[in-house]
């Protein structure tokens, strides 16, 4: 992959603006920037007292957004780290909101592959990873204990953002150039396109067949090719919806490339769940959370 794919998508998540939690993100080493999106932490933090009910206005939602993620969950009432590894979610689910009895040292540490990223890694088709959770050590061997030993010395975020980086920087796989190319490539066309390329043009244009565009993005990044458009173009509408530009579902739809409003709404609810009104509303409350209780925001690689 290349570093310069980066700018050109930059998915949001909903984190919720749950005072009593905080979520961070920090950009991995330079050596790493073609394949890793971020490194990010979230946890719980200390409080007394009963939880306010008024806290919590907007639900923490996971959208779609054609990454994996590497977990790291302590537990510190037992004093041990859970590996796990997650690929991509076809669909958008809400989080449970966070319970009073987590003892505050519980922490979730990720790793969030940019789109295509996973696979110099591991070698292993995502495919057989869309929409699950799973062991680590059933799909990412390579150096695990020396991983788990490193990790279970780590005290802070920027500790483990360290061993990550040492731990990530000698596991590249070789991958053909051939490949390599064919999928920074189309890549570079969806995202400067806005995911509104058809299928068929983006594998004429790659001088490749459909059926071969199909199997690479089934083994790279784990979803179709349309499907991968269809969140790409998903998220620069919610993207506008954040930036102020509007929220108009007519004029969304023309800036978009989407058939009509009805088509827009439609596509839109397949990765929010909910309509580009509702998220409009979500996310000017979401801002006046954040000011009020002075959360950090969630948006990949913010500039």
């Amino acid at each position: 992959m290349d570093p310069s794919l980066h700018p050109l998508f930059r998915p949001i998540q909903m984190n919720g603006t749950d005072r009593k939690t905080y979520y961070i993100e920090q950009i991995p080493s330079v050596s790493l920037m073609a394949h890793v999106a971020c490194y990010w932490e979230s946890g719980s933090i200390p409080h007394e007292g009963e939880r306010d009910q008024d806290t919590i206005s907007v639900p923490a939602r996971v959208l779609p957004d054609g990454c994996t993620d590497m977990l790291i969950t302590y537990d510190s009432v037992r004093s041990v780290h859970s590996y796990a590894y997650c690929g991509n979610y076809s669909h958008p689910f809400a989080l449970p909101e966070p319970s009073d009895v987590i003892p505050s040292a519980d922490y979730t540490f990720g790793v969030r592959f940019f789109p295509g990223g996973a696979y110099v890694f591991h070698g292993l088709p995502l495919e057989g990873f869309t929409d699950m959770r799973i062991p680590l050590e059933e799909c990412w061997p390579l150096r695990l204990n020396e991983l788990q030993e490193r990790i279970a010395g780590t005290k802070t975020f920027e500790e483990r953002v360290q061993v990550m980086n040492a731990y990530l920087i000698p596991l590249s796989v070789q991958t053909s150039t051939y490949e390599n190319n064919l999928m920074k490539n189309a890549l570079h066309r969806i995202f400067i396109d806005g995911g509104r390329m058809s299928v068929s043009e983006l594998a004429m244009r790659e001088v490749v067949s459909e059926r071969q565009l199909n199997r690479k993005f089934a083994e790279w990044i784990g979803i179709s090719p349309k499907r991968f458009s269809e969140v790409v173009r998903f998220h620069r509408v919610l993207g506008s919806i954040h930036q102020g530009h509007t929220a108009d579902g007519a004029a969304l739809a023309l800036n978009h490339g989407f058939f009509d409003q009805a088509h827009l709404i439609r596509q839109f609810r397949k990765f929010y769940g909910e309509t580009p009104l509702t998220a409009a509303k979500e996310h000017q409350q979401r801002l006046s959370d954040l000011y009020n209780n002075s959360v950090v925001s969630s948006d990949i690689l913010r500039s």
